[in-house]
């Protein structure tokens, strides 16, 4: 094999998961911390008040924005996809939880959240490792969103 068909293949196949996964868990570490904090400093005395479902869904909106920004950067394209997996992670289990009590809107969600996704990165001509990456983050994704069957 060739040194460059290394860097080129071989190589994001391996970064782009084990940075995405790693992005995706510092995502949900961020979210533990600030989730924690507006339980301490807000709801002290009745921590099951804490709305979870909006803190969530600004959250995933503010990681969205920071994605689209980071997207108009000169930072190198697998670094790009490798913070897709942790974005697109979060906003499609924050998507998935959104509709936690009937499942097939659930579905309905994810299904439309990855067609628009597709289209996207198809319509700007994104590489081969933009596509990896969001599979791994749909996987990810609806493996710790969904419930046990």
């Amino acid at each position: 094999m060739k040194k460059s068909n290394f860097h080129s293949v071989f190589l994001p196949l391996v970064i782009i998961p084990i940075g995405g996964l790693l992005t995706l868990g510092l995502y949900y570490f961020f979210y533990m911390l600030i989730y924690n904090f507006v339980e301490f400093h807000f709801f002290p005395n009745n921590p099951t008040s804490v709305p979870a479902d909006i803190l969530r869904r600004a959250y995933a909106l503010a990681l969205l924005v920071f994605y689209l920004v980071l997207l108009r950067t000169m930072i190198s394209d697998i670094i790009k996809a490798i913070f897709l997996v942790g974005t697109m992670g979060i906003f499609t289990t924050t998507a998935i939880l959104a509709f936690y009590e009937t499942q097939a809107l659930a579905i309905v969600t994810v299904v439309v959240i990855i067609a628009v996704s597709t289209c996207l990165l198809y319509r700007y001509r994104k590489s081969w490792f933009y596509y990896y990456a969001f599979a791994i983050t749909v996987l990810a994704s609806i493996a710790l969103a969904l419930p046990e069957m």
